[in-house]
């Protein structure tokens, strides 16, 4: 998008700058230390219902996961609107029924906690145009696994603060979760760079610096008018 504003504006003298929205990294923040050992889950959140979201694909990818992994770590699902009935219905296909959990409408403050005790943040989503569910999990230090749906491709840095795959890749999805499963090394040193992702360009601090910066040189140029006029 940022790309397509500077072509259409080629030759103008307009400031174009890209500043995405922020999020609260003092809400949204890393427990002192993460548990990977205990109730391990695989996270995803969103508006469930969405066929953009493509939580099928995520269901998928997770059935594919060895059965030791499926044993020890559960897929939890989080939204205002859940899944469709044809979701369940292809876990229980799958045998995954068992392990996959929904939870209806949490609170802020449960949100926050259960993007802090997840093991991984998964997105499968066909679409996004940013990915803020992302910025929350990254800013709590939990690494993610995100298709390449438009926003996340400009967020993630593959294989440095999570991992990026391709769209409706049910094994590549499978794949880069089961290895943040299995090396816990791994996984700690993607938490700890997903968080200093979001403290770097992310956090509402440095998203507000940037639109003050853009409204301050508005102001001058305008100031400048006023004063030639």
């Amino acid at each position: 998008m940022l790309e397509y504003a500077r072509r259409v504006n080629v030759g103008r003298d307009v400031d174009i700058r890209y500043a995405p929205p922020g999020v609260d990294d003092t809400l949204f923040h890393p427990l002192v230390r993460r548990d990977l050992g205990g109730d391990a889950y695989i996270l995803c959140v969103g508006r469930l219902d969405d066929p953009r979201k493509n939580i099928g694909l995520l269901v998928e990818g997770y059935a594919r996961l060895s059965g030791g992994l499926r044993r020890r770590v559960r897929l939890v699902l989080a939204g205002s609107s859940g899944p469709p009935r044809a979701l369940w219905s292809r876990a229980e296909a799958l045998g995954v029924r068992d392990r996959v959990e929904y939870i209806p409408n949490p609170s802020r403050e449960k949100l926050v906690g259960l993007y802090q005790r997840a093991s991984v943040f998964a997105l499968p989503s066909d679409e996004e145009g940013l990915g803020v569910v992302l910025l929350e999990s990254m800013a709590c230090g939990v690494p993610v696994v995100s298709t390449r749906s438009g926003g996340p491709d400009g967020v993630v840095t593959d294989g440095k603060d999570g991992f990026l795959v391709p769209l409706d890749d049910a094994e590549a999805m499978a794949d880069r979760l089961g290895r943040l499963l299995r090396e816990t090394t791994l996984n700690v040193s993607m938490g700890r760079e997903a968080r200093r992702t979001v403290e770097a360009r992310y956090s509402e601090r440095v998203a507000g610096d940037a639109f003050l910066d853009v409204w301050d040189r508005l102001l001058t140029k305008v100031g400048k008018k006023s004063c030639v006029g």
